[in-house]
């Protein structure tokens, strides 16, 4: 069996044995997916600082045919995103962004546009946490996983500045600033939403509020 080939990031690792992970990845080609990391957690293992949270990598992988636990075969570190490891605040943020994309996405439905999206946040965040940035992401992944709110065509106040942000590029919502009472107002009415539509709240919010709170 030939090795399949994507451009990958890390979501989430899973120890399973004192010298393995398995590691859920977003990939460009197959969405997001599940690969046995064998030997990972070894000293000299052949993943050895290849392997971490939020680092980009081209994997090769040999498919299972019984599940949907595929087994890494190589893995070519692309960009390990060392800076989001700068700050407690970097760190919530990354574990924001990515766990958003692992909860509002499917095992292999591929969205290259989702994609995109996840590693132009990543690269942003090395530069600046912005609650408007995370806000904009937020509102993103809802459009791209196909629960984008809808807003009135008369919008006001907080639902301007969200439906605004909704059709604002990254670099847009980099040149944003929201006030304090305006990024918890912005938040609530997303989180209702994606608590709604998505069915589950990320376990990372509570910390990324009180960092940006800070």
């Amino acid at each position: 069996m030939e090795p399949e080939r994507a451009e990958a990031v890390v979501l989430r690792l899973h120890p399973v044995t004192e010298s393995s992970l398995i590691v859920t990845w977003y990939t460009r080609e197959f969405g997001k997916l599940k690969t046995m990391a064998k030997g990972a957690r070894r000293a000299k293992g052949p993943f050895r600082g290849k392997i971490d949270l939020f680092y980009r990598d081209e994997i090769l992988f040999l498919r299972s045919r019984r599940s949907d636990l595929h087994l890494l075969s190589d893995c070519f570190l692309e960009d390990p995103h060392r800076k989001l490891r700068g700050s407690v605040r970097t760190l919530a943020a990354a574990s924001y962004v990515t766990e958003l994309v692992e909860t509002a996405t499917e095992a292999e439905d591929a969205n290259a546009r989702l994609f995109e999206l996840l590693v132009a946040a990543l690269d942003a965040l090395e530069g600046a946490v912005t609650a408007a940035v995370l806000v904009w992401f937020e509102l993103q992944v809802l459009a791209a996983a196909g629960w984008a709110p809808r807003w009135p065509a008369a919008a006001a106040g907080t639902e301007k500045i969200l439906k605004s942000l909704a059709g604002a590029t990254l670099a847009g919502a980099r040149r944003t600033r929201l006030s304090g009472g305006q990024v918890e107002e912005a938040w609530r009415t997303v989180w209702r939403h994606w608590d709604a539509e998505v069915g589950k709240a990320p376990r990372s919010r509570d910390l990324l509020l009180a960092e940006i709170r800070r």
